[in-house]
Formats: C-alpha cells, sequence, structure tokens
C-alpha cells in the first residue's frame, strides 16, 4: 500500500514536466528555432508554427490574409497546404550557423542554392524574424509544389 502511494507522487511530479516539455519550450538559440518551425510545418502543426513567427513575419502573414480575406495563420496554413512534398534534412539539405552573424542560419541544399533564414532574439526566446526569412525557409524544404491549389 505504502509503494503505490509513493508512486501516485512521484506521477504528480513527472506529468507536469512532460506537459511543460510537450507544450512547446521557448527557442534558446537561431537554430533550434528553425528546426523547430520546419517541424511543426511538416506536422502541419499551425499554431506552433505561428508562434515560432516574429512581429514581422506575423505581419507580413497578416497583410496577406487581409488580401486573402482570411487570418495571418490561414494565410501560412495556405502556403503550407501548397506544399506536395518536403525535402530530407538528411538527403537533401543542412542547416548552418553563419559565422558573421549569429542570428541567421543558413538552409543550404545539397544540389542548390543557400537560403539565409534570419531570427531575431524576443527575450531569449529566438523567432523567424521576418516575411522573406520565411519564403527562404519555405523555398529551402519545399521538394514539390501544387500551383494548382490556393487562392
Amino acid at each position: 500500500m505504502k509503494f503505490y502511494k509513493n508512486r501516485s507522487h512521484y506521477i504528480l511530479f513527472i506529468l507536469p514536466a512532460f506537459i511543460y516539455i510537450a507544450c512547446g519550450k521557448p527557442q534558446t538559440n537561431p537554430n533550434a528555432c528553425v528546426v523547430a518551425f520546419i517541424s511543426a510545418v511538416q506536422q502541419h502543426d499551425m499554431s506552433k508554427a505561428w508562434s515560432l513567427l516574429g512581429p514581422d513575419a506575423q505581419g507580413y502573414y497578416n497583410n496577406l490574409g487581409e488580401k486573402q480575406r482570411r487570418s495571418g495563420k490561414g494565410a501560412m496554413e495556405n502556403e503550407v497546404n501548397k506544399i506536395k512534398t518536403f525535402r530530407n534534412i538528411r538527403k537533401d539539405y543542412k542547416l548552418q550557423a553563419d559565422k558573421d552573424n549569429p542570428n541567421i542560419v543558413r538552409l543550404i541544399t545539397f544540389a542548390g542554392p543557400e537560403h539565409p533564414v534570419e531570427t531575431v532574439d524576443d527575450n531569449g526566446d529566438y523567432k523567424i524574424k521576418d516575411g522573406q526569412s520565411v519564403k527562404n525557409l519555405f523555398d529551402g524544404i519545399t521538394g514539390e509544389v501544387d500551383n494548382s491549389k490556393g487562392y
């Protein structure tokens, strides 16, 4: 009986830790921010992807959303839905920190160009800076696009 009481106490301490980790920890460096954004986009988790955008990037999508009569998150989701296949990080590209500017992560495709992704430090939590950086990121991870879909 005593064993089960102690066991339940452990669960009370461990469960909140797992919930905190699963709900989204802050991205403490630019590379982690870019990796988390790519993961969220590939899983079509638009809430998580939206939370990884800085104010300028969210403003870009809010403006785009107004033209499409959608929310900014809806405009970003529209772009993600156009992607038919994603490139594989092990086979098609790699992420590399910029030596001159630590806030820039370079997405280097093995058979093509480099795509710079600029991040911004938002009180210790890194986010993707602007619309151009998001476009560069989408260009780097997109394997095939369906141009017929969209608004």
